[in-house]
């Protein structure tokens, strides 16, 4: 192991026993520690037993993850995040599932993906964050989505957000829950595609129907979704002037009309911006949270193609010598 690799396993292991330490100072819910910056299950259980006894929430990209004992798991969007984004969008699954609530302190432990270290520490009392969230808008959430069906949609709006569809920025909305309420004050802009088809085959927990939901993302108008991952309908124009005060001045109308919707039923809405690429959630009128999409920076080359391209898991990444041997 070069010097530059021992020094970045002192700064890991300082990390988490410094972590450990705070979690007994303060009065902290978890440790949130974002697993893919480990390469391999072993590594990752030996730093993590600087952490043993306290409760450890791990965060990863990785389908069907193997997490060790005694730890609950949050997967995010297979798709590059900047470091916020990563514990952003952790939160915000999280809150979904009824992990935390608006009154949680959260230590949370990032990094670059695969790098072996870890380099970031973030002490979020979700209560005071106000200007990075508004989670006390989705504690009830459960009761109206399913969390598996919010998980599944805010990941594919990352994805239309990041990677557009055939090479365009799309722009598009999802309205989820509370779907008779909903229907009362849409009209369709175009046919619904949907219509007629059985549940059980649009359903947006179906892989098959990705590139389905990718497709008619183009359409204008928003898709309206069922609590239970049903589609009932795409291209659905929102037939309402109500908005929000607290909605800031300068969203297009897809974002005004996600609000107004939100603020008339007990839906979620998640509204994707063409023109910038950020992902917006919205809840009782209000944005409840803001996911930016990440801009590379510098020469265009195999490895940022890859590292920004997405959906792919850590593991399908390509590896170059000089990660190996500890450079960035």
């Amino acid at each position: 192991m070069s010097e530059k690799d021992l020094q970045r396993v002192t700064v890991t292991e300082k990390f988490l026993q410094y972590a450990a330490d705070l979690s007994e100072a303060l009065p902290s819910s978890a440790i949130l520690v974002y697993a893919d910056v480990f390469p391999g299950g072993e590594e990752l259980s030996r730093f993590l037993e600087h952490v043993h006894g306290h409760r450890l929430v791990l965060v990863t990209r990785e389908r069907n993850f193997q997490a060790p004992s005694g730890t609950e798991v949050i997967e995010v969007p297979e798709i590059k995040l900047t470091r916020l984004g990563q514990i952003k969008v952790a939160v915000l699954i999280g809150v979904a599932r009824g992990l935390f609530t608006h009154e949680d302190l959260l230590i949370c432990l990032s990094g670059l993906a695969e790098s072996g270290h870890l380099d970031s520490l973030f002490i979020l009392d979700l209560e005071s964050e106000f200007e990075i969230f508004a989670v006390s808008q989705l504690e009830d959430l459960k009761e109206i989505v399913k969390p598996e069906v919010f998980q599944r949609v805010l990941s594919l709006a990352i994805v239309l957000a990041t990677q557009g569809r055939e090479g365009k920025p799309v722009g598009t909305c999802f309205i989820l829950g509370d779907t008779d309420q909903v229907l009362q004050h849409c009209d369709q802009m175009v046919i619904n595609p949907f219509r007629g088809y059985p549940e059980n085959e649009r359903n947006i927990l179906d892989p098959k129907l990705e590139e389905t939901v990718k497709e008619f993302a183009l359409l204008d108008g928003a898709f309206v979704i069922r609590g239970d991952g049903v589609i009932e309908s795409a291209g659905a124009y929102i037939r309402t002037g109500v908005v929000s005060a607290d909605i800031p001045s300068g969203l297009g109308a897809r974002h005004r009309s996600a609000a107004a919707i939100t603020a008339l039923t007990r839906a979620v809405a998640i509204a994707v911006s063409e023109s910038t690429g950020t992902v917006t959630v919205f809840r009782n009128g209000k944005i409840v949270m803001e996911i930016e999409k990440p801009h590379p920076l510098g020469p265009e080359t195999e490895w940022r193609r890859a590292f920004y391209a997405g959906p792919r898991a850590p593991s399908e990444w390509p590896h170059e010598p000089k990660l190996a041997k500890g450079g960035l």
